[in-house]
């Protein structure tokens, strides 16, 4: 993977903010076979704090839309697959320096992620905790067992439907285990009934965890 290469996104304004103004930054990473436009409704519909959203798009394509990395490499180990989520997270933290420099950002960002984008996240919990404020796995999988301590890290809350049957809760749990045996402040949301989904219960969460990270940015 080039590593100097830039990430397309589609950037918005959230709360009535002011463009100008300096803002936190939200980058929300959408799962496989999607794009920006799906991610942003199903993630912060009604999201009415103001931020500034920066949504990009994966480097490959699924079907008629996007992905973080191609089909194949589910067939793959774990470890391989791991292996390439490193190099996808560090383009991804690359490319979010750049954007801050273009953007006047408040804090460090945070990143959420639900499926493809859950994995990222897990990653990025897991070795790159110092570069985010809050992360927020949703239905994603941690693939490495190098849990990277880091000074000030930021806050962790995973979020997962009980009856996913595509990420089991239990392996959300071992992934919320092992983050906190690394000492992070990390806590997992479970939902009955919820499958492999974002249902509007799971979003309202997911904005508290949101609001009451901003809170301690503004």
């Amino acid at each position: 993977m080039d590593k100097k290469e830039h990430l397309l996104f589609v950037s918005q304004l959230l709360g009535n903010a002011d463009k100008s103004a300096a803002l936190p930054m939200i980058v929300p990473l959408h799962f496989m076979g999607s794009s920006p436009a799906q991610i942003l409704p199903l993630l912060l519909h009604n999201f009415d704090t103001p931020a500034r959203v920066i949504a990009p798009y994966g480097l490959h394509t699924f079907e008629t839309q996007f992905a973080w990395f191609p089909e194949d490499l589910y067939a793959k180990s774990e470890a391989e697959q791991a292996k390439f989520l490193d190099s996808v997270v560090t383009l991804l933290l690359e490319n979010t320096a750049v954007w801050m420099e273009k953007f006047p950002t408040v804090g460090k960002p945070i990143y959420l992620g639900v499926s493809q984008g859950g994995d990222l996240c897990f990653t990025l919990a897991a070795k790159h905790s110092d570069q985010f404020s809050l992360c927020l796995p949703i239905a994603g999988r941690l693939l490495t067992d190098e849990i990277v301590p880091q000074e000030n890290p930021g806050i962790v809350r995973a979020h997962q439907g009980q009856d996913d049957p595509i990420v089991s809760v239990e392996s959300a749990r071992t992934a919320v285990e092992q983050l906190r045996a690394a000492q992070l402040d990390v806590e997992l949301r479970e939902y009955a009934g919820v499958e492999h989904a974002v249902p509007p219960e799971m979003r309202a969460a997911i904005h508290t965890d949101i609001r009451t990270t901003l809170e301690t940015l503004s």
